[in-house]
């Protein structure tokens, strides 16, 4: 393969043969999609769960709206994440170091920093929600357990059993979620009350809730590690472009109706109730009132589907900074992507190095009890990815070297901006609490 590069500096897609085409039918796409549902899958978490379900319990089902803006905002983001990796042949990290050299060494702390933290978070919510279900398990043994299960899954497994898996684990949460909106709407005295509440309002005085729903729908590192799942499946040619796009537009349809059957259970047991949710606690204490509503089997099936949103995450956001902190690594070498496979591959050295990294911090962080200041600086460093993508991909996919085909249009510059403003807005908001 040769490396073929612009007049204009901007590197083209590496390859020495066409790639294979893409099929032209309907149902041979939908048959190859699969990066979607793991973006799905890994960005959809307990914070989700937890942010969907304190703005229900206030508004009912009022602030969709919200809901959907960051839906649309974070599928303009993926999708460009996907075109800008077919336009190039790159991934997003090796692409910034032509925005800035000073990127993908900002992007490695980033990560890294994140990196600390994830596993010991997401870990400990997991092992919560089980916990809550099975008394007798020892929590910290437990979110210890998960933790290093969910790095072994991603240390051994390549990425077609990754891709399984994940999709496996989008299923079950999505039906369980699903089970549950559909009893709420069916035992629901006061039916009329929810659909009224769908009335789309601006809270006033509370612009705050309106922001965390948009920012909180979807992840951070899944968005920015898009590339790589596609770069898996090997969509190179102009022809997998609508794939690409068919392939990103059903991760935020899943997700939409996810967070839309949260909502809905939401609103069922707390609207107008004057009681809200905060933390993952709060999620888990919600399990018995509903199954005081609904049962014994819907607490159950509750704790479950809660267990497995995080679980997922965790499995999907630790092969997500693993590749991104193995291809910050790479770009900061100066290794090209031809020869990028034994440097940021799922088998290569530095991605598994990463993987231990990921598992022994969440052994340290779990006995250490989650540092109040480490905690804060992983919420600050994280708000600051969506922000900083959002302005490298308008100044990547408007460069004159971009094929027209993959070149920003119209739409996509304005809604790509926004997504700048408002991510921005979000990360001042939290740096603020942070800090």
């Amino acid at each position: 393969m040769v490396d073929v590069t612009t007049t204009q500096g901007t590197p083209l897609r590496p390859q020495a043969v066409e790639p294979a085409q893409a099929p032209t039918t309907r149902r041979g796409r939908l048959a190859l999609l699969g990066p979607g549902l793991v973006l799905a899958a890994a960005s959809v978490g307990a914070g989700d769960m937890v942010t969907s379900l304190a703005g229900a319990s206030g508004y009912g089902m009022a602030l969709l709206w919200a809901i959907l803006i960051g839906v649309v905002l974070k599928f303009v983001l993926t999708e460009a994440v996907g075109r800008l990796y077919m336009a190039t042949g790159q991934t997003v990290i090796a692409s910034l170091r032509s925005v800035g050299r000073w990127l993908p060494p900002a992007f490695f702390l980033f990560v890294l920093v994140i990196g600390l933290l994830y596993g010991a978070a997401l870990s400990s919510v997991a092992s919560l929600a089980l916990s809550t279900l099975f008394p007798v398990l020892p929590a910290r043994s437990l979110g210890i357990a998960i933790a290093l299960a969910s790095a072994a899954l991603v240390y051994v497994g390549r990425y077609a059993l990754f891709e399984r898996v994940m999709s496996v684990f989008i299923l079950v949460k999505f039906l369980g979620m699903v089970v549950l909106a559909v009893a709420m709407l069916a035992t629901m005295d006061d039916l009329p009350g929810l659909v009224s509440s769908m009335r789309p309002r601006l809270p006033q005085g509370d612009v705050v809730t309106v922001l965390a729903l948009i920012g909180g729908v979807g992840g951070t590192a899944g968005i920015a590690s898009y590339s790589y799942w596609v770069r898996e499946k090997r969509w190179q040619h102009r022809s997998w472009l609508p794939v690409m796009r068919a392939d990103s537009a059903v991760s935020y349809a899943v997700t939409f109706l996810f967070v839309l059957c949260t909502t809905i259970v939401g609103t069922g047991l707390l609207y107008g109730t004057g009681n809200t949710i905060s933390g993952n606690d709060g999620l888990a204490a919600l399990a018995d009132p509903l199954g005081a509503d609904l049962g014994s089997a819907a607490r159950v099936l509750f704790l479950l589907t809660f267990f497995f949103v995080t679980l997922s995450a965790l499995v999907g956001g630790f092969n997500a900074l693993c590749y991104l902190l193995a291809d910050s690594l790479r770009t900061m070498r100066g290794i090209p992507e031809t020869d990028a496979e034994p440097h940021m591959a799922q088998n290569s050295r530095p991605f598994r190095a990463f993987v231990v990294y990921c598992a022994a911090a969440s052994i340290a962080v779990t006995f250490m009890g989650k540092p109040v200041a480490l905690v804060l600086t992983y919420a600050a460093f994280g708000s600051l990815i969506l922000p900083l993508l959002s302005g490298a991909l308008l100044v990547l996919l408007n460069r004159r070297g971009i094929e027209p085909l993959y070149r920003n249009k119209i739409m996509s510059n304005v809604l790509l901006s926004g997504a700048f403003l408002l991510f921005g807005v979000l990360a001042v908001v939290q740096v603020k609490e942070t800090f």
